[in-house]
């Protein structure tokens, strides 16, 4: 009998640590409820909350206009840089639709705070009342109709590795007088993963016009530049619009694979500032699976999984981290496409693709390079230093206040009532006791690095001039 025990424990425990990524990672079948043809005029309607949606995470999944459920009749607009001019601070950029070729604007509920959330198509998502669809033709127009009210604005994109402290960051940045700050707005992630996904496709025939739902058209150097130029610019007058300090400086917190795309941004926003935050390899990935599993005992099931090779009778890893195990880097690499894998090639692939921008434009990637700890020992001080090399200056009068701000939102939970906080509710972070990262992981980590052939030695690698 006692030798059953050990192999039915862990079979069991194998079991939670599936279930754990099923319920982390797992995806509803959406049921289309918008036109799948192309757009030709502008229109607002009013919306809900998906039925689909409601049951997965905010903030974890790549949102579309799919995520809202139409109601009542569409309000045609005739013309669109008018309404804009008008009502533009009510609605914020949340996505693009690529089969109705238009730019999707939420508006939310009346009173909702956008920036108490965690993350910003949370917010979006969660809040919606309404939906303005502009057409990709038509953006041009808007944008020229407010340009003149957001000429000063001032961007600042900070690229990242993910669990590094970049919530936090923008969190102590919006804390602030000098600047204010947004953690990830989808668009961005929406355009660069269609160019990425262009990019690696073979060169399409003359006769094909669409490559996936997105027109080869769209994807002509020139076109993507104005568009992401466009949504920027949107993006700049919501914020700016609706802030009431009018702060003009606006840190866009990018998601990870925006910087895979970082040189159709240096070419779209040539005067804007760029910020780099990353963390050791090791913690990130321990930090990803404390989300996920919680108790260590779940994560050395998992751990056990994967060296056994048995991966493939889980749950597989999160379809949306496929695009940077699909890098060409890794083309050389056997990997087994679970979760461990595709957590350690996110990070490396973001890294070497940050080392390869620092080489090919050193004056613009990065004007500031920032390491988890020095965030995390430093505060209030490293966000004064990071601010002094970007050339951002402090209001005057507003210094203690601003201090005191930013120190309460370093005491606080960034991502407290996300999917991307690992704390309950009213739990207050509390040090590591011990790290579940070991010897094995790091020669995994490390063997990954050489197989690909990258420049990163392993997961303690440091870029250039950073801040530790």
């Amino acid at each position: 009998m006692e030798s059953l025990i050990v192999p039915a424990t862990t079979v069991i425990i194998l079991a939670i640590a599936a279930g754990a990524s099923y319920r982390f990672f797992r995806r509803p079948a959406l049921r289309p409820s918008w036109p799948k043809i192309k757009l030709h005029n502008a229109y607002t309607q009013k919306v809900t909350l998906s039925l689909t949606k409601k049951r997965l995470p905010a903030g974890l999944d790549l949102g579309s206009l799919e995520d809202f459920t139409p109601v009542g009749e569409q309000k045609p607009v005739n013309d669109v840089p008018s309404f804009f001019a008008s009502h533009g601070n009510e609605f914020s950029v949340y996505s693009l639709d690529w089969e109705q070729e238009v730019v999707v604007l939420i508006r939310t509920v009346d009173g909702t705070d956008m920036k108490k959330w965690p993350f910003f198509r949370g917010a979006q998502m969660l809040n919606a009342t309404e939906v303005l669809l502009i057409t990709i033709e038509q953006l041009q127009a808007v944008v020229e109709a407010i340009s003149d009210k957001v000429a000063h604005v001032q961007e600042v994109f900070v690229n990242m590795t993910a669990r590094c402290g970049s919530t936090l960051l923008t969190r102590a940045v919006e804390a602030s007088s000098a600047a204010q700050a947004v953690s990830e707005p989808l668009v961005l992630s929406n355009i660069a993963r269609k160019i990425v996904q262009f990019r690696r496709s073979q060169p399409p025939p003359p006769s094909q016009h669409h490559i996936g739902h997105v027109p080869v058209s769209l994807m002509e150097e020139g076109e993507v530049v104005s568009l992401l130029r466009n949504v920027v610019t949107l993006l700049n007058y919501y914020l700016v619009t609706s802030d009431h300090g009018h702060r003009h400086i606006i840190f866009y917190k990018l998601r990870t694979d925006v910087l895979l795309i970082d040189d159709v941004m240096s070419r779209a926003f040539p005067f804007a500032k760029t910020v780099f935050l990353y963390r050791d390899g090791l913690d990130c990935c321990e930090s990803w699976f404390r989300l996920m599993y919680k108790h260590r005992i779940v994560y050395l099931a998992y751990k056990l999984v994967t060296r056994l090779r048995l991966w493939r009778f889980a749950y597989r890893a999160n379809r949306n981290n496929s695009i940077y195990v699909d890098d060409p880097m890794f083309s050389a690499v056997h990997l087994q496409h679970s979760t461990l894998n595709h957590i350690m090639c996110l990070w490396i692939c973001v890294m070497q693709h940050a080392v390869e921008l620092q080489k090919r434009e050193p004056g613009y990637f990065f004007h500031a390079v920032v390491y988890y700890t020095a965030l995390a020992r430093g505060k209030e001080k490293t966000i004064r230093l990071l601010m002094e090399k970007l050339g951002i200056e402090w209001k005057q009068g507003n210094q203690e206040e601003d201090k005191m701000r930013i120190k309460t939102a370093f005491v606080a939970d960034s991502q407290g009532g996300s999917p991307g906080s690992p704390r309950g509710p009213g739990e207050k972070w509390t040090p590591r006791s011990s790290s579940w990262m070991g010897e094995w992981e790091r020669e995994y980590f490390s063997n990954i690095c050489i197989q690909a052939g990258t420049e990163i030695t392993g997961p303690d690698f440091l870029l250039p001039g950073t801040m530790v």
